[in-house]
């Protein structure tokens, strides 16, 4: 199940990886708009996303995680496969729109299929692997196909990647779906005797959807509060590395290859010592090495000192998924996982818009630097929330 649940994760979010140059060239080329009419675009998928996390929850607990993520799976083939036959930017907004809610459905539902392991620590460690190996193969694997076929084949890899991943999803069997099916088969070999110890169990279940029906889950608030301020540094860092480097007379390729390379080997090469850590210890570690490495792009305004600054980020924000999604899950009842996770991950949306609108008007203001000190300031200061968790610092990750 393990390495089906990657494969799923690993293809859909490969789908989107092929859209992050594509979108850019479809809206100012195709449809002849601006850049901001591309940032108007990633914003609507972006608040899409956001508005589907508490249904998505719902739908992985109430339902299964696998018609979560085989829902969200055919959403974003179908969204792909209609582009290149939109003729206006309504259409392609209404497209983007629903490939929000389709992400959000696919993150959500694979994630609680791998919280659902017996080790969660090591599964979600292994599912945010698939994810980033999959957004970071994406835009060199859309540069390939752009070339040899055209912009449009872009699109219709995308949505046969998405269609292959939403096959695959179809397989997925879990835990949760198990104990759902158990517990309809206790109900039919109960008799009389045991009526009291039914309607008890009945009663345990219903309240537990009961619990998770909101789909925001105080389990999730804490870890991601964390996560949003983790992803106020990865925003810093993708908006302002290149104007950073072009002020220095560099490029910023090398270093979106070395914060690729860095995060992947960490997740990787560390995975059985991240499995034993403390979730909220490895917490704590990402989010200051994620504001030490913000920090030293301006104590070092060199590319040399940048490329180090890459390195430390990079090694931060690959500590910091797994551990926030740990925290979220470890002790949550398996039926309301769904929605501790997609309470956890609505904030990386959360974290992006308001660091994108709220660095850029201090860069704008104050300069490249200052906007770097102030990510730093929220992933610095954000360690001190983690101690509101209600968990314990014995929980581990597996």
């Amino acid at each position: 199940m393990t390495r089906l649940l990657l494969f799923c994760a690993g293809g859909c979010f490969l789908s989107l990886g092929l859209l992050i140059p594509a979108i850019p060239a479809h809206v100012t080329g195709v449809l002849g708009q601006g850049p901001a009419a591309v940032g108007g675009c990633l914003a609507v998928t972006a608040v899409c996303a956001v508005l589907a996390r508490p249904l998505a929850g719902r739908l992985a607990d109430r339902r299964s995680r696998r018609f979560a993520a085989a829902t969200g799976a055919a959403l974003l083939a179908l969204t792909s496969g209609a582009v290149p036959w939109t003729d206006g930017m309504p259409s392609f907004l209404a497209c983007r729109a629903v490939a929000g809610v389709g992400e959000a459905l696919t993150y959500v539902g694979l994630a609680a299929a791998a919280s659902d392991h017996d080790r969660p620590g090591a599964a979600l460690n292994g599912f945010s692997v698939a994810v980033n190996a999959g957004l970071l193969a994406g835009a060199p694997i859309a540069a390939a196909v752009a070339a040899l076929a055209g912009p449009r084949a872009v699109w219709a890899a995308s949505a046969a990647v998405a269609a292959l991943a939403f096959a695959a999803c179809l397989f997925l069997t879990g835990d949760r779906d198990g104990r759902d099916v158990a517990v309809a088969g206790g109900r039919d070999g109960l008799g009389g005797a045991a009526a009291g110890e039914r309607d008890g169990r009945d009663g345990a279940v219903a309240g537990e959807r009961r619990r998770s029906g909101a789909g925001v889950h105080r389990a999730g608030l804490v870890p991601g509060l964390a996560y949003w301020a983790s992803v106020w540094g990865y925003t810093a860092f993708s908006a302002f590395l290149p104007l950073h480097l072009a002020a220095l007379g560099g490029g910023s390729g090398p270093h979106f290859l070395v914060y690729g390379c860095v995060l992947l080997a960490v997740r990787v090469g560390g995975h059985r010592a991240l499995a034993r850590a403390p979730a909220r210890g490895t917490a704590t570690a990402a989010l200051l090495l994620t504001a030490a490495g913000l920090i030293m792009f301006v104590a070092w305004p060199t590319v040399e000192g940048a490329l180090c600054a890459t390195a430390v980020l990079a090694a931060g924000q690959a500590l910091g998924l797994p551990a926030f999604l740990t925290m979220a899950v470890t002790g949550v009842p398996a039926g309301q996982r769904g929605s501790a996770v997609a309470t956890t991950t609505a904030f990386f949306d959360l974290g992006f818009l308001s660091a994108a609108l709220a660095l850029g008007a201090v860069a704008q203001s104050h300069g490249l630097s200052q906007g770097f000190a102030v990510a730093a300031c929220v992933a610095g200061l954000a360690p001190l929330l983690l101690s509101l968790h209600p968990g314990t610092p014995q929980r581990r990750t597996s």
